[in-house]
């Protein structure tokens, strides 16, 4: 009995497994470490039922990015999103326009350079480990002494203009939103998160086309 109690120990330690995605030409992708939200607190609830999408942690793909861009003087958003669902990968766009009344268009999207890549080059840029923007405001100071004095610069601008990135990879899914990314990141040049914001926009809106 001894015997059997020990191998059965053995097969349990050597056995045991991490949560794990496996995406073709990705390889697999441990979601161990990503940090997920327990709720999820979307501002595009009411868009999310006007195209009627579910939220972002009742999808079910195995893989789903939706970056929003919304217009603030407009009020109206556009909506980029690319998804994975048994080894298919699609890019969609939604596109909302107000005048001379509101309308909502959907467009097929297709990556310059496939899809895998794209995911990759998302995953290059810290899409999975990103704050939101405000959870930066501590790290974002600018300090200059001047005759012998602390003077901190702050910059405080918008571009009217606010992103969203919601993901949900294997059983993790979050949200965050930035805004001005390249002014920030020009300012605080030395905060690396910022920088990564204006990456990943520049991916959605040049590698995607329709």
């Amino acid at each position: 009995m001894k015997k059997i109690g020990f191998s059965l120990l053995l097969f349990l330690v050597f056995t045991k497994s991490y949560p794990q995605v496996e995406i073709r030409g990705v390889s697999r992708i441990e979601t161990d470490g990503i940090q997920s939200d327990s709720l999820s607190r979307s501002p595009n609830k009411d868009f999310e039922e006007r195209i009627r999408i579910k939220p972002i942690v009742g999808s079910s793909n195995d893989v789903e990015i939706r970056f929003y861009a919304h217009t603030l003087l407009t009020h109206t958003r556009d909506l980029r999103i690319i998804k994975l669902n048994k080894n298919t990968w699609e890019g969609i766009l939604f596109k909302e326009t107000n005048h001379p009344r509101i309308k909502i268009r959907r467009y097929k999207l297709n990556p310059k350079s496939g899809f895998d890549a794209l995911f990759s080059l998302l995953l290059e840029n810290n899409l999975t480990r990103l704050p939101d923007q405000e959870e930066l405001k501590p790290k974002m100071r600018k300090v200059t002494i001047k005759n012998g004095w602390e003077v901190e610069h702050k910059l405080l601008v918008t571009d009217g203009t606010v992103y969203t990135v919601e993901f949900k990879i294997g059983d993790k899914s979050r949200i965050y939103s930035f805004h001005s990314s390249e002014s920030y990141a020009e300012f605080y040049a030395d905060v690396q998160e910022l920088k990564d914001y204006v990456a990943i926009k520049k991916i959605f809106e040049t590698q995607l086309k329709e």
